[in-house]
């Protein structure tokens, strides 16, 4: 007994060990990030301790100061909130009518890999082509040019993760709801829909994270009006010199908004979990 526990107790430290270890090189970077975001201007060359020595508040105080961060960041929730909402609304009613529909196999993995081979390609070689597109529909720096983009690169990936997901999940289910006087709209609103809370959670979260921190495509179509706060970052880099300091504390506020947004979703995702695996 004295050899089982010994054993026990070395996998449970090993495991824990490992735990830290991965939690420390994924949480460091951003510990460094706020830590920094209150260093003084004068530290950041001068000094290389992850703690600064003076704390700070004058870099939040110069990005509230600027009227044009609260746009840049209305410009980021509302883009973000818009592609979010309509990626998982097409992307549900699309990975369903897949996953149900008729055709051969052949045909839907088609369509299926017509879908993923967008995300394939490199984005840099589409940055030029959208330009000149978004240009001749004169929706250049405006938030409508940013979502289009955006939609063309979550729709996809909710299209795909939705349809794995509803293969999963068995017909049997739909054709009991049919049996009992059901309609295709009350038995995907009051049977289907529950039961995939899991990948919808977890799609919105996928979602949410590749609208609110793309740049390269939102840098190519927005100049001013229209710029998101990844792009807002970016412009801390001037030809005097890196404004680290500002630059610190506009990411640390970028981060925050995307951390709530997972947290709050993560009940929904843990419910959709254990609806889903109730049986009546």
């Amino acid at each position: 007994m004295t050899t089982i526990s010994y054993k026990r107790a070395t996998k449970v430290s090993l495991k824990y060990v490992m735990i830290s270890i991965v939690l420390f090189i994924v949480l460091f970077p951003f510990f460094y990030l706020v830590a920094t975001s209150f260093r003084p201007q004068i530290e950041f060359l001068a000094d290389v301790n992850v703690i600064p020595k003076n704390f700070t508040l004058e870099h939040y105080q110069t990005i509230f100061a600027s009227q044009r961060a609260f746009r840049y960041f209305s410009n980021s929730v509302l883009i973000t909130t818009i592609v979010t909402v309509v990626s998982i609304f097409a992307g549900t009613i699309a990975g369903y009518a897949l996953a149900r529909s008729k055709f051969k196999l052949q045909i839907i993995l088609a369509i299926i890999f017509m879908f993923i081979f967008i995300r394939f390609y490199p984005r840099i070689a589409i940055v030029v082509p959208w330009f000149l597109i978004m240009n001749d529909l004169r929706l250049l720096d405006t938030i409508w040019a940013v979502i289009i983009l955006h939609l063309g690169l979550t729709v996809p990936f909710v299209v795909w993760l939705m349809y794995t997901f509803f293969k999963g999940i068995p017909v049997e289910l739909d054709e009991c709801a049919a049996v009992d006087g059901a309609g295709f709209v009350k038995r995907f609103v009051t049977v289907i829909l529950p039961l995939s809370m899991p990948g919808i959670a977890s799609a919105s979260i996928f979602t949410a994270f590749l609208s609110w921190n793309e740049f390269l495509l939102a840098s190519a179509v927005t100049r001013e009006a229209a710029k998101p706060l990844t792009v807002t970052i970016a412009g801390f880099v001037t030809d005097k010199g890196t404004l680290w300091g500002p630059m610190m504390a506009m990411s640390a506020l970028v981060v925050l908004p995307m951390v709530i947004f997972a947290l709050w979703l993560q009940k929904y995702l843990v419910k959709g979990i254990m609806l889903g695996a109730v049986k009546e």
